[in-house]
C-alpha cells in the first residue's frame, strides 16, 4: 500500500512541477532570483540571465539590472535602430525610469533558442509614455552576458 502511496505523492508532484513551468518567468521578482550576474554564475542559461535581469527590473535595482550586459551592450529598435551603446547610455535611460514606482514589466510569451530569449513584453510605462504598452524584446547572450536587444514595437 505505501508504494502506491508513494508512487501517486511522487506522479502529482511532477506534475504539479510540469504544471508550473511554463509561469516561472512570470515570478521572476521572487526573493530566490540572484540579485546580480555575479551571483547567478557563469553557467546561467541565457533564460536564467534574462529572468534575473528582469527581477532587478522590476526592482528597479539599476547596478543590479546593468550588471547582466556587457560594456558594450547595444539596445536598438528594430529593424537596426540603435538607441543606447554600452552601460553608461544604458544608466541614463533607466536612471529615468527607475524613479518611477509604478514601473513592472511581465513577460506575456517566452522564446528560447540557443544564445538568443525572445520575449512578449507587457510593461507599464514611465512617463513620458504613461499607461501599459506590450512590446517584443530580443535578447542576445554571450558569455554569460546580454550584448544587444532589439525591441519590436507596434
Amino acid at each position: 500500500m505505501s508504494l502506491i502511496k508513494n508512487f501517486r505523492t511522487k506522479v502529482i508532484a511532477s506534475l504539479f512541477c510540469v504544471t508550473c513551468s511554463p509561469w516561472t518567468p512570470a515570478i521572476a521578482g521572487d526573493a530566490t532570483t540572484a540579485t546580480t550576474a555575479t551571483a547567478l554564475g557563469q553557467n546561467a542559461t541565457p533564460e536564467a540571465i534574462v529572468d534575473a535581469q528582469l527581477a532587478a527590473y522590476n526592482r528597479r535595482d539599476l547596478e543590479g539590472f546593468l550588471s547582466f550586459y556587457a560594456e558594450d551592450a547595444v539596445l536598438a529598435n528594430y529593424p537596426d535602430h540603435v538607441t543606447q551603446t554600452g552601460k553608461a547610455e544604458m544608466r541614463t535611460r533607466y536612471q529615468l525610469r527607475f524613479s518611477n514606482p509604478s514601473l513592472h514589466a511581465e513577460i506575456i510569451k517566452r522564446i528560447t533558442f540557443g544564445g538568443f530569449v525572445i520575449d512578449h513584453e507587457r510593461v507599464v510605462a514611465p512617463p513620458p509614455a504613461e499607461g501599459t504598452l506590450e512590446a517584443v524584446a530580443v535578447y542576445e547572450i554571450k558569455d554569460g552576458k546580454i550584448v544587444r536587444v532589439t525591441f519590436l514595437k507596434n
